[in-house]
């Protein structure tokens, strides 16, 4: 299937290729059902309360092939790493634990650009791909320059339910501008100028300040939540 359109990590205008989000190896293989807006919404539409089907696994018509190519070869491996110690660690847990820890072997910068160009990926907002520096950020490997404002957080997950996607949600904290990717064995949550919704996330902003390849041997406190809705942000 050929797709045209606007790459949302370059912003140039061409044919476009199927982004995994999460990386294909990472655990997105197979098969999954999502719903978007009309699905959850528009109740007069025969759409309403039905599910795609991607064969594909979870992803889109995203990305330029230059842009795919890029973040896959510098960052796709050192988030699978990533992703397979935390499946270890979820399948490890002391059952009904609330944080799960773990030694991890990973490489941190690689790890933040790759959640990262996930969530490019997925905003049809064009907020992310509008926020001056974070293109440059993601595609020099060697940047640290992360744009200010922007904090990234994460937790464990065993939900089949995707959930992609960005908006605002308000708790008694206030409203949050937020964006979510939930795909076992993590969640990983964006805040853009406002708190997140939860005091109990693991940040992982600080994954800015090593270098690329960088390799660190680190013993991470994730929590354990359950998404409540499709709304990103709100838990059980």
């Amino acid at each position: 299937m050929k797709k045209e359109g606007i790459c949302r990590i370059c912003g140039n205008y061409g044919k476009l290729t199927f982004e995994h989000v999460p990386p294909q190896s990472a655990f997105n293989s197979n098969p999954v059902l999502f719903q978007k807006s009309v699905h959850l919404h528009d109740k007069k539409s025969y759409l309403y309360g039905k599910k795609i089907r991607s064969n594909q696994g979870a992803g889109g018509y995203y990305l330029c092939k230059s842009c795919n190519n890029l973040t896959g070869s510098y960052y796709g491996d050192s988030y699978k790493k990533f992703a397979y110690i935390g499946m270890m660690a979820l399948i490890n847990r002391i059952w009904a634990s609330k944080i799960i820890t773990f030694e991890y072997a990973i490489q941190p910068l690689n790890i933040l650009k790759q959640i990262l160009a996930m969530f490019m990926a997925i905003d049809t907002s064009d907020q992310l791909l509008n926020l001056e520096g974070l293109a440059n950020f993601i595609l020099d490997k060697d940047s640290k320059d992360l744009p200010v404002g922007l904090r990234i957080f994460m937790y464990h997950t065993v939900t089949k339910q995707v959930r992609n996607g960005w908006g605002m949600a308000r708790t008694e904290k206030g409203y949050h501008h937020l964006g979510e990717i939930t795909f076992p064995p993590f969640g990983v949550v964006y805040a853009l100028n406002s708190e997140p919704t939860r005091n109990d996330f693991y940040e992982i902003t600080d994954f800015k300040n090593f270098s690329f390849n960088q390799t660190v041997q680190a013993r991470l406190s994730i929590p354990f939540l359950t998404p409540k809705t499709y709304i990103p942000g709100l838990y059980n």
